[in-house]
């Protein structure tokens, strides 16, 4: 199974799980909206069901949310349209669409996404690409590599049971060092979810 496909199937059961707003995501949604201003066009890369980008809307001239997944897509529009949220749009489409114009972003947010996609270095040149001189990168990134090896395991089965998407087992330094390596300087960086090895990267497009 694809990734895409994957998600499609699971888009219901990650959006009942994120509507939550359980501890890491107000912690994300907090510090997020700290970095932003009113002014600020944001793209939201791997956006999911659009939970994130609902949250940041308010504090934002607009969001643009982005996944492959069109069942995700469906979800999100769904929900802006009952949150009658109108600066928030969502497509189905992949980062390299073209539509995406360069310097178009004042700051993407990547949520729990650079442990998902099998380049990360390619990903990151195209959204250092969207952004101007100065645009900030916000990301939180599940870093399996600072997880013990038999958490590691268990992923590996899941994978190969269909029961989870192809996950990159990074390291905090090998994602610290991939952003770093793209283009931006590193303004903030920290595991702050031991549990869940969860690390926050705030950049800047140098």
């Amino acid at each position: 199974m694809n990734s895409t496909a994957f998600w499609d199937k699971r888009s219901k059961q990650y959006d009942d799980a994120i509507r939550k707003h359980e501890a890491p995501f107000d912690k994300t949604i907090e510090r997020t909206k700290a970095l932003l201003s009113c002014s600020d066009v944001v793209l939201d890369f791997g956006c999911g069901s659009g939970e994130f980008s609902l949250d940041l809307a308010p504090q934002v001239q607009r969001v643009h949310g982005i996944d492959t997944s069109a069942r995700m897509i469906e979800l999100a529009k769904g929900k802006a349209r009952d949150r009658h949220i109108d600066n928030a749009i969502f497509d189905q489409k992949d980062l390299f669409d073209r539509s995406l114009i360069s310097q178009s972003f004042s700051t993407v947010i990547a949520f729990s996404i650079f442990h998902l996609v099998d380049d990360a270095s390619k990903m990151l040149a195209r959204l250092n690409d969207l952004l101007p001189t100065g645009g900030l990168l916000i990301s939180e990134t599940p870093c399996l590599g600072e997880r013990d090896w038999l958490f590691r395991s268990l992923i590996n089965l899941a994978q190969k049971l269909g029961l989870a998407p192809t996950i990159y087992s990074l390291s905090s330094s090998e994602l610290e060092s991939l952003v770093s390596c793209g283009g931006f300087e590193i303004l903030e960086a920290k595991i702050w979810d031991e549990k869940n090895a969860l690390q926050w990267i705030v950049a800047r497009k140098m």
